[in-house]
């Protein structure tokens, strides 16, 4: 097995670059000594582990990008420059690419080879970017199809354009009809084409085409959680849901919260005030949101979206408040008063009304506050579904500054906000709906986990043996926190796992084979005035993406692959017995090494 500082799969950072001849480097050639040319304006930064050059002064058109920044799970940003010819280069990073560095399958190239389902729910997240894009005047991004590239269940841009300025949801309903719409999603763009649009309304009835469509899909969830004081820290500040100590005082069948339910919080401020705001926060959520799951059971209809985000964000605040009263009450101030962050996952089952009866829809809503993070991870990637209350991420969203800057900041870590450090008028959760048709696990985890990219740099050698069910969730729950405090150390850690196994249509392999071509990508290059903006020298609008990936080839996996894995998954399975037995043998201090995935 593999060492834990080791993965099958690490991270690289590919940056998409934007100037004059990018597209004509040639493959493998170095830029700036850093930036190695793997695909036309795919390049890898071979010194990922040093911040990237910044510009001194934010340019016009990079605003954009960095406003854009709550929308990071859907949106590349902006990485840093670089020099091709004495000319800037614009890099952004967080790209829809592959880990071998391949622009992913574009949406027109995915469309016929995907469900009804997963067409909805790509129609659905499009059209909630758009506001947000059009008041950056960017939503023109959203009309070009090659820009618009698909990750499983996730669309994700390439970059951003201005052009045609201010496009109208008309534009946008014409862009999908021709995509080849069912009679449901063509009757959604009849709706954006009429000259008052209620979004609402359009929301509202896309939502149940959504809800219709994922009826097809059962659900089955296994859940396991713990927490841990770290080798470095005196006391456990941590808390979670499920914890080791509730698999022990009763079974799953008598919560009923569980295995739909899972919370993380890391205490801050203030002596023992950690531990007590956490676990009070984590008692008052379970509470709160085990009535909201008797709720919906209760319900003949399903829940409006917009409902079920305000309920939770009133438990959230209940349990703030809770907090924030008992430093007032023992007179804490400033620093001292106690607080805590916070993840959320509920799984939420929704009664959809058919014919003779009704059918079960799970809808997943993940909630946080602070830098407790959320992700969904699969055999093929892993999503960081949450982004942190952090210094850094605040000056990035104002457009103060690019990521790589903000994060050189000695307080970019600091929070901007905790549960139950102040009122809960001054609290703002982030809380986002997804519906699951994959089979993946979900991960919580405090920033114990989290910091040094532990989640990124290691997924790959834990997901395999949890979906397979070679590792049980309660044994991969307490190898992520092995991992924790080995390779951190330097705090408490808790994690919690849900198993999430999905049954139903799946969407077939993108075809093989298919060149992109020139064409395939707008041909834009940055302007005169844009590279001047650069160095802060004059304003302009916002330059357009220059992008080309001539020759790149769309690759699904090769069918001979599942006769592979099934050979490996013998040869792990006998080494997961001697796993075991070593495992049992074996003492904490000794270093027990992480779980190593087979290869995918």
């Amino acid at each position: 097995m593999n060492s834990p500082e080791q993965s099958k799969y690490p991270a690289k950072q590919y940056v998409w670059a934007l100037g004059d001849g990018v597209r004509e480097v040639p493959l493998g050639q170095q830029v700036d000594s850093r930036y190695r040319v793997v695909s036309p304006c795919i390049w890898l930064d071979t010194q990922a582990n040093q911040p990237p050059q910044v510009p001194d002064a934010i340019p016009a058109f990079a605003q954009p990008y960095l406003k854009a920044h709550p929308h990071r799970l859907h949106v590349p940003g902006a990485y840093g420059i670089c020099h091709h010819q004495g000319e800037p280069v614009l890099l952004l990073d967080n790209i829809p690419v592959s880990r071998s560095g391949k622009l992913l399958p574009s949406l027109t190239q995915a469309w016929p080879h995907t469900t009804a389902f997963r067409q909805v729910y790509w129609f659905w997240q499009t059209l909630k970017l758009w506001t947000p894009l059009a008041e950056l005047g960017v939503a023109a991004s959203l009309l070009n199809d090659h820009n618009l590239r698909v990750e499983g269940w996730r669309v994700r841009l390439v970059a951003f354009t201005s052009e045609p300025a201010q496009p109208g949801l008309g534009d946008l309903a014409e862009f999908w009809s021709q995509l080849g719409l069912s009679s449901d999603l063509q009757a959604i763009c009849d709706q954006l084409r009429a000259e008052t649009v209620n979004l609402d309304e359009v929301f509202e009835a896309l939502n149940r085409q959504l809800l219709t469509q994922a009826m097809a899909f059962s659900l089955s969830l296994e859940i396991a959680g713990a927490t841990s004081a770290g080798p470095q820290q005196p006391r456990n500040e941590d808390a979670c849901y499920p914890s080791r100590a509730e698999f022990k005082r009763t079974s799953t069948a008598d919560l009923p919260s569980l295995p739909r339910l899972g919370i993380v919080c890391d205490g801050v401020g203030g002596h023992a005030g950690g531990e007590v705001a956490s676990q009070t926060v984590v008692r008052s959520l379970q509470l709160q949101l085990r009535a909201l799951l008797a709720e919906a059971a209760e319900q003949t209809e399903p829940m409006p979206p917009e409902l079920v985000i305000e309920q939770i964000e009133a438990a959230i605040r209940v349990a703030n408040n809770l907090v924030a009263s008992q430093n007032d009450s023992q007179g804490r101030l400033q620093r001292q008063r106690m607080g805590t962050t916070l993840v959320v996952a509920l799984q939420l089952p929704q009664r959809i009304p058919v014919p003779g009866g009704w059918e079960e829809v799970n809808e997943l809503y993940i909630a946080h506050v602070g830098d407790s993070r959320a992700y969904w991870i699969t055999p093929e990637y892993c999503h960081q579904l949450t982004l942190d209350d952090d210094i850094a991420g605040r000056e990035v969203a104002s457009g103060r500054s690019l990521l790589a800057a903000a994060q050189q900041r000695p307080d970019a870590d600091a929070l901007t906000q905790a549960v139950g450090t102040r009122e809960a008028d001054y609290l703002k959760p982030h809380i986002q709906r997804f519906i699951l048709d994959e089979e993946g696990v979900l991960l919580l985890c405090s920033d114990g986990l989290s910091d040094h990219r532990r989640v990124e740099e290691s997924w790959a050698n834990y997901i395999g043996l949890i979906v397979t069910k070679i590792v049980s969730v309660s044994s991969a729950v307490e190898s992520w926190i092995e991992l924790a405090n080995q390779k951190n150390g330097h705090d408490n850690v808790a994690v919690v796992l849900t198993h999430c196994q999905v049954s139903g249509p799946t969407a077939r392999p993108v075809e093989t084979g298919r060149l992109i071509t020139q064409q395939d990508i707008p041909q834009t290059e940055l302007t005169e005035a844009s590279k001047a903006l650069l160095y802060g020298e004059v304003e302009d609008d916002l330059a357009e993406a220059a992008a080309s990936d001539e020759g790149l080839s769309v690759r699904s996996r090769a069918p001979w692959l599942k006769a592979v894995l099934a050979l490996i998954s013998l040869v792990v399975l006998a080494a997961a017995g001697f796993y075991v037995w070593r495992a049992w043998q074996l003492r904490p201090s000794e270093g027990l090494p992480p779980i190593e995935a087979p290869d995918s």
